[in-house]
């Protein structure tokens, strides 16, 4: 496995949780690989390692993007006031005419989803389209762990080493977006 270089991310905490998700993928990766293992086993070993892959990402992503100077807002309805009932809006079954004050506030960490950041930070020129591409790839196979949501039956190492070349390619790149 590659060296990687941590140091760009200055959260001391939040690099050492870097650095030990990356020893454990790398040492799960590798035990996966014996021969005694089973398919199921394999295949279980993989969507965990894209998991924590794709949460590595997030998280330097995340870091990046506290850094960038726009931020994701959403809109707040405050100082709801609602008419009287002959206004009832008959469009909506059950609706009813309000008058709110609307106000832009930036959007928290944990309202903000992988899918959301990354398109953002395509937009704001930090990620290259085909490198947003990739990750949300990534990010629809990690997602295959919700054992609801309908997925294909084997989860492959190449699968496994397109979401490794991508954590590395964006470990390569997160210190160019980082401000020192």
């Amino acid at each position: 496995m590659r060296r990687m270089d941590f140091d760009f991310i200055k959260d001391s905490d939040l690099r050492k949780k870097i650095e030990g998700a990356v020893e454990y993928i790398y040492a799960s990766y590798e035990e996966s690989k014996k021969k005694d293992k089973s398919e199921l086993y394999q295949t279980e070993t993989f969507r965990v390692i894209i998991l924590y892959t794709i949460s590595i990402i997030e998280a330097v992503l995340f870091d990046i993007y506290h850094q960038q100077g726009k931020r994701l807002v959403k809109e707040e309805y405050k100082e709801t006031t609602s008419l009287p009932e002959e206004y009832i809006h008959t469009k909506v079954e059950n609706g009813r005419v309000a008058i709110v004050v609307v106000k832009k506030v930036e959007k928290s960490e944990i309202e903000i989803g992988f899918q959301e950041l990354v398109k953002f930070l395509e937009k704001e020129k930090v990620l290259h389209k085909e490198t947003a591409i990739r990750m949300l790839k990534a990010n629809n196979v990690r997602n295959t762990l919700h054992l609801r949501k309908e997925r294909a039956p084997v989860c492959t190492v190449q699968e496994v080493e397109h979401a490794l070349e991508l954590l590395f390619h964006t470990l390569q790149n997160a210190p160019r977006f980082i401000k020192k």
